[in-house]
């Protein structure tokens, strides 16, 4: 004989929201900036680039990635989530098109893969934004059954 199951409670659960340490508004745009310059140095000096030439592609990009980031992160979320997610689809759309063109990649092409990388980031951002999207909670209908 099978045991009795108590009934599924289909409620949702809070969410636990926890804040971000104070050092994540400065350290995560760090920690991009140096894996995305070191990148772009790498790469250029792949290509052919001098050491000090592909020096200068590394720091001048990671203190561009690196200062959009911060600006992103401290600017937006105020904004709506679709300006929101249009504007980090268009810095890694950007970054990822400059890279691949650093490799030595046609216009066209390096056009194409930011393109497709920018959207693809918008449409996974917009998603995660309109999924953290603060709602009102629910509340209880006040209206009582009828009993005819």
């Amino acid at each position: 004989m099978n045991a009795p199951t108590a009934p599924v409670s289909h409620h949702r659960h809070p969410r636990l929201h926890l804040p971000p340490h104070p050092s994540a508004s400065w350290g995560v745009p760090v920690v991009l900036a140096v894996l995305y310059g070191g990148w772009v140095m790498f790469v250029a000096h792949n290509q052919g680039s001098t050491i000090p030439a592909s020096a200068v592609y590394g720091v001048v990009s990671a203190v561009v990635v690196g200062v959009l980031s911060y600006a992103f992160g401290r600017l937006t979320p105020g904004l709506m989530p679709e300006i929101r997610a249009i504007l980090y689809g268009a810095l890694l759309g950007c970054a990822m098109g400059f890279l691949h063109s650093v490799s030595g990649g046609s216009v066209y092409r390096s056009a194409g893969i930011g393109l497709g990388m920018g959207v693809a980031m918008a449409a996974v951002s917009f998603y995660v934004f309109h999924i953290r999207e603060e709602r009102p909670p629910e509340r209880p209908s006040t209206e009582r059954p009828s009993t005819e």
